[in-house]
């Protein structure tokens, strides 16, 4: 199986970013949370080649956006992100209780979301807080901006990654590409290492 991940400037077009996935090869493609310039799941169900899936969110806004796991011929809506920062214990038991609409079987790999700042219902070590269970084998972490504290967010990636995979990806709200902190997969603790094409930068791993 074949994921790749996209953080688009916030000035490249939503004609850009359709292209890009119109070419796309990989199983899996997805992109950040919701930005002004992401086009709606509608279109990107349609520009898809078949047997491959998208991640988007689609929507007007924080608190107004949808989760949508899309394919040429399918598409599957998820529950809408919970929580942001500094979870409470009931946001970590919601979360939990949302968690299996929040996987799926993509090409027989499980893949499991969390929006933005949901990933931090784990603690730096990777252990879910409070004793509770957020089991993966794939984890995305979809993100509306970029993020800080990477000394604290980049160890806890890195943690979460160890024997498995998990990807982090964010709108490129800095509009340029010296950016480093949008977009990272990491493979059993390792950062894989990222392109640029045109308005977007792209990351890729094979399971």
């Amino acid at each position: 199986m074949k994921i790749c991940a996209i953080s688009p400037l916030c000035s490249t077009s939503e004609s850009e970013i359709l292209e890009f996935i119109r070419e796309c090869e990989h199983d899996l493609v997805v992109l950040p949370g919701h930005a002004r310039n992401h086009p709606g799941y509608r279109k990107i169900a349609k520009t898809l080649k078949p047997g491959i899936s998208a991640f988007v969110e689609d929507g007007s806004g924080k608190g107004n956006t949808v989760p949508w796991l899309v394919s040429a011929d399918r598409q599957v809506r998820m529950p809408s992100q919970i929580f942001g920062q500094k979870p409470t214990t009931n946001d970590i038991d919601s979360l939990q209780s949302a968690w299996p609409e929040r996987t799926h079987n993509i090409h027989g790999h499980k893949v499991s979301f969390a929006l933005c700042g949901e990933i931090d219902a784990f603690s730096k070590n990777g252990k879910v807080k409070g004793g509770r269970q957020l089991p993966y084998e794939i984890l995305i972490n979809p993100t509306h901006t970029t993020r800080g504290r990477w000394n604290h967010l980049g160890e806890k990636l890195r943690n979460l990654s160890v024997k498995s995979v998990v990807i982090h990806v964010a709108n490129n709200n800095y509009d340029h590409h010296d950016v480093t902190t949008h977009l990272r997969i990491y493979v059993n603790g390792s950062i894989l290492s990222r392109q640029i094409t045109g308005g977007i930068s792209w990351s890729w791993c094979e399971i």
